[in-house]
């Protein structure tokens, strides 16, 4: 066997084992100074929510949803006052349960993630988890997903896709994931 024939077999098994190992988003979402991707078996849709500034939905199930909204300023001027007020309401909620509560600060970036549940309007319990954070801008956003409680876990991957890919268009390298090996670096 020549060196050309090795050569093109290395390349070929290279290629083959990045094929295999990278995750292919179908879409990506660029308006209203927001980036993300997400997977192919979700579609964006219209949200009438406060501060909506994307919204995306499982193809299958519009019960299952990503939203992500910029905090409206009579919520606070802080990431901290913010999340205080929204806590008020959601305590004011139907079915409201608090599941977990996590802060962090990631290169002078303090996350805040919140898991819980509430019913809907139809009596739907929905499971939700909200990552909020102050980006670069200057405004506070809240990446939402929402699944009813036995949807939760199967399609979760989704929002860890949108929050791992989470940029302003204006600073595309700003994503969460991209704060986190900063740290390393």
């Amino acid at each position: 066997m020549n060196y050309k024939n090795l050569l093109i077999i290395s390349l070929l098994i290279f290629s083959v084992g990045i094929s295999c190992c990278s995750s292919v988003s179908a879409g990506t979402f660029e308006q209203n100074g927001v980036r993300f991707d997400y997977p192919d078996d979700w579609h964006q849709v219209k949200s009438i929510a406060e501060g909506s500034v994307a919204a995306i939905s499982y193809s299958n199930d519009s019960s299952i949803s990503i939203l992500i909204q910029q905090v409206p300023s009579e919520y606070g001027s802080t990431l901290e006052e913010a999340y205080a007020e929204n806590n008020k309401r959601l305590a004011l909620m139907p079915g409201y349960t608090n599941i977990q509560e996590n802060k962090t600060t990631i290169k002078n970036k303090n996350l805040t993630l919140h898991r819980y549940i509430v019913s809907d309007v139809n009596g739907l319990q929905k499971e939700h988890i909200a990552t909020w954070t102050k980006m670069s801008d200057g405004k506070t956003y809240v990446i939402l997903y929402s699944a009813p409680v036995e949807n939760y876990e199967q399609y979760k991957g989704a929002y860890d896709e949108v929050v791992e890919t989470f940029a302003l268009e204006s600073d595309p390298k700003e994503s969460i994931v991209d704060q986190i090996f900063n740290l390393f670096n």
